[in-house]
């Protein structure tokens, strides 16, 4: 009975939460937060929740976790960080009409130094030499040049808040830094070389910082700089991609990551020779590949044209009878991957809704999945629609971003009646040539 007991314990604690993630947010009820955690070059749902009416909302992460949290607040397009040292965290804050935001109490240690050093950050680098600045027009028997000249000396005097109890804020203070660098461009070649040793020797820390993405925008900005045109920029991303994979070593986690991430990169600036050269590289590893790299050419392989698209399964149930994508079903199907705030799209829209009225007629149908963040405004817009509609409101966490593959909007998929995909575009008039 004991040894039962015993066993019940260690189940228990194995399948309850390692700790909590909490907050209060003053003036914020009853409306969507969005919790997300760090994973390698991507970030991961962890919480999709609503606050009560006091502003408060919960989430329980559930396995060991130390590294970035970012916080959503979609109705107000607010995002935040904290950082976790896998204890709980439980925050009070307050958002004003304008949004802005206020944090009152951090939540626990390690996020109230972090929040020291940000004060600290702002008021040395940011304010002192503004302050500074401004001194200099001021001479000494004007009255406010006294109270400015304390000031400066306050601000020369604080001294940097001590990370060294938490070696991942010190991780995450030191790369930020690294990555401020990179953007100052004073010493390009020096930063991009710190930057190839950061991907070579980072440790775990890395992979769940939230600024994995930044670190290797920042290298192939500084690879790039000085190209002239178009094939010059592609052969200086080329090169810096092939030199990173190179020292990082191409059959190592890292190395796959970087290389899935430089994949997802080259087809958002719609490179598709370099993307495809890198696919193709990865496809022909024949060491264990990385979940993250499997996913990128499970994708790549499966949403381009000639292939069957997956089931994509609706968030709603449409006109209460389809509740995926295959139960659809017609001649052609045209999936519209938009949002009401983009800017693209609405230009787009004019040409498919005069396309939609001959695409209905013979036999095809629109399927408009928003990405959209405002109920409100999605609602509004689907309203002036006859088509089909679906969004399930998060904004670029939206799964169908990941489902389909998707780098921009708006984004056209034309299907034929067997789910194959005969075309995609950016563009109506590319669709109504393959029909007609």
């Amino acid at each position: 009975m004991k040894k039962l007991l015993i066993m019940s314990l260690l189940i228990s604690s194995v399948t309850q939460a390692q700790f909590t993630f909490k907050g209060t947010i003053t003036n914020y009820p009853n409306k969507r937060v969005v919790v997300k955690i760090s994973r390698a070059f991507d970030d991961l749902v962890i919480g999709n929740v609503t606050t009560d009416t006091s502003g408060t909302f919960s989430v329980s992460v559930k396995e060991k976790y130390i590294g970035v949290i970012e916080v959503a607040l979609l109705d107000a397009q607010r995002s935040f960080i904290f950082i976790s040292d896998n204890t709980n965290i439980n925050f009070t804050s307050s958002i004003d009409p304008d949004g802005n935001f206020t944090l009152n109490n951090p939540g626990n240690s390690i996020n109230k130094v972090y929040q020291d050093y940000q004060d600290y950050d702002m008021k040395k680098n940011l304010v002192l030499p503004r302050l500074q600045s401004i001194a200099d027009i001021y001479h000494p028997e004007e009255n406010f040049y006294t109270p400015l000249k304390n000031e400066i000396q306050a601000i020369e005097g604080l001294k940097e808040p001590d990370t060294s109890k938490y070696p991942f804020l010190s991780y995450y203070i030191s790369t930020s830094e690294l990555i401020k660098n990179s953007e100052r461009n004073n010493d390009p070649a020096s930063t991009r070389n710190r930057i190839i040793e950061h991907f070579k020797n980072a440790g775990e820390e890395f992979e769940t910082s939230g600024i994995e993405e930044n670190i290797l925008h920042s290298y192939l900005r500084l690879s790039y700089a000085g190209a002239s045109n178009q094939t010059e920029w592609e052969n200086k991303i080329d090169s810096a991609i092939e030199s990173l994979l190179d020292e990082v070593g191409e059959d190592t986690r890292r190395g796959q990551d970087i290389l899935s991430a430089a994949i997802n990169f080259l087809n958002g600036y719609g490179i598709t020779g370099l993307s495809n050269k890198y696919l193709n590289r990865a496809e022909a590893a024949t060491c264990d590949i990385s979940p993250e790299l499997k996913e990128t050419i499970a994708k790549n392989n499966t949403i381009k044209e000639g292939k069957i698209i997956p089931n994509i399964k609706f968030t709603h149930k449409l006109k209460e009878k389809y509740s995926s994508l295959y139960d659809i079903k017609t001649k052609y199907k045209l999936i519209i991957v938009w949002a009401s705030w983009c800017n693209h799209c609405q230009q787009e829209m004019p040409f498919v809704k005069q396309f939609y009225e001959n695409f209905k007629g013979s036999g095809g149908e629109i399927i408009g999945l928003s990405i959209d963040y405002d109920k409100k405004a999605w609602e509004d817009f689907v309203k002036g629609t006859s088509w089909l509609n679906d969004s399930d409101l998060l904004y670029w966490d939206s799964k169908y971003i990941k489902e389909l593959n998707i780098t921009g909007t708006p984004t056209l998929i034309l299907l034929d009646q067997n789910n194959k995909i005969l075309k995609i575009s950016a563009k109506i008039s590319d669709i109504n040539s393959v029909i007609n």
